[in-house]
């Protein structure tokens, strides 16, 4: 695996969605295969109420999740959401958003993995749980070596 999978990454190659949603990197332990990034995303996300809407949070979670899944297991491996549950725990307020993913346990096909995200005040906001499927990208795991 590279040294750093994190060095090559910036907003420019992120994913649409992750690039839309304002996607930053904030540290990454390859040990404990926990990622935290930032979200600052447009206003384009705010509901009638004021405040974020939900499924944006999930989205940012979900980018998080598969990104970290993505890295933390050498980058060989497409994966895609089998199940999703979400708890929301307060409103978010408009404004950057943080979110910390960990992979809890992976198998050969299928990854398990928990988030965190907090608002801009720094408070838990939201959790959720999530199931991958994991498909091997032939190749990929030599090319990241």
């Amino acid at each position: 695996m590279a040294a750093d999978p994190l060095s090559s990454f910036s907003a420019d190659n992120a994913p649409p969605s992750a690039k839309w949603l304002g996607m930053q990197v904030i540290s990454w332990d390859r040990e404990a295969m926990r990622l935290r990034l930032a979200f600052e995303p447009p206003r384009d996300v705010i509901n009638f109420g004021g405040v974020v809407q939900g499924g944006f949070l999930i989205a940012m979670m979900d980018d998080a999740m598969g990104f970290n899944c993505f890295i933390s297991l050498g980058m060989a491996n497409r994966q895609a959401t089998i199940d999703l549950h979400t708890h929301f725990l307060r409103a978010v307020q408009y404004g950057r958003i943080e979110v910390e993913a960990r992979v809890v346990r992976a198998g050969r096909s299928v990854a398990f993995l928990e988030a965190e995200l907090y608002g801009p005040d720094g408070e838990l906001a939201a959790r959720t749980t999530s199931s991958m499927k994991l498909s091997p990208m032939a190749g990929m795991a030599q090319a990241a070596e």
